[in-house]
């Protein structure tokens, strides 16, 4: 993909992203702030592994992946669910920072 490409889909999802966050929250506008350079961010690295991202996907896991993939699952659900609670953006935040984190191991796993 082209890299002028990536980066408009990815300023479109961050703003995307930011402008729900607007229309859904009152408060926290720091935080409604980071939304837009963090799913940027994350957009661009994840369609820049977009292959890496599939084929792990499509990987026959073992016991142990199952059982570290549910836990981390189990885990930022419950701490999104919360997150929430506490305000929209703040969820989202949240649920931006494990996809940013999740992007930039599988980058680190495509580049190596």
């Amino acid at each position: 993909m082209r890299t002028a490409l990536r980066y408009a889909i990815s300023a479109g999802v961050g703003l995307l992203i930011t402008v729900l966050a607007v229309a859904f929250a009152t408060s926290d506008h720091l935080v409604i702030l980071s939304l837009l350079p963090l799913y940027g961010a994350v957009t661009s690295m994840i369609l820049a592994h977009k292959q890496q991202w599939l084929s792990l996907s499509r990987g026959e896991p073992n016991r142990s992946t199952r059982k570290r993939g549910g836990i981390i699952g189990g885990v930022g659900a419950f701490t999104g669910y919360l997150l929430l609670q506490a305000s929209i953006p703040a969820g989202l935040a949240g649920y931006g920072l494990m996809l940013l984190g999740m992007a930039g191991a599988i980058g680190d796993m495509d580049g190596a």
